[in-house]
């Protein structure tokens, strides 16, 4: 009886597995994120009523498709395959970006004002994974 609760228990407690290995390394791989339908969808929903080919905005960054976001605006190119820290795709969704107003705009935010629309965790975590695998067209 003594034995199969400490089989129990640390199968609970994720102790389980190959000698040296953690059992969650053995059962959650990270599934690639896909930019055709995890990455485009977020950039629709977020930034193209901004930041879209046929609109004008100040950056002259176009998001619409891979090749046009690889290409970069007047500031660069937003995305650093393999580091997301820097990307400024990323840097520019949180407080104090390195220039300019943290994104998305808030079409209701007057000059000077901090926007208040933000991406989810889920959305922002979408582009982090994204970038740290690599920035692929897929």
């Amino acid at each position: 009886m003594r034995f199969v609760y400490i089989v129990v228990c640390c199968g609970l407690l994720g102790l389980t597995g190959r000698a040296g290995t953690p059992a969650d390394s053995l059962s959650t791989k990270k599934r690639e994120i896909s930019f055709k339908t995890d990455v485009l969808s977020v950039v629709k929903k977020n930034c193209l009523p901004c930041h879209a080919e046929d609109q004008y905005n100040p950056s002259e960054l176009s998001l619409d498709t891979f090749d046009l976001m690889m290409a970069g605006g007047k500031h660069g190119v937003p995305v650093v395959p393999g580091k997301p820290a820097e990307s400024l795709l990323l840097q520019k969704m949180y407080d104090k970006p390195p220039f300019g107003d943290r994104m998305p705009m808030d079409p209701k935010k007057k000059r000077g004002e901090m926007s208040k629309k933000k991406l989810s965790d889920e959305e922002i975590q979408v582009l982090t994974e994204w970038i740290a695998q690599g920035a692929k067209n897929n």
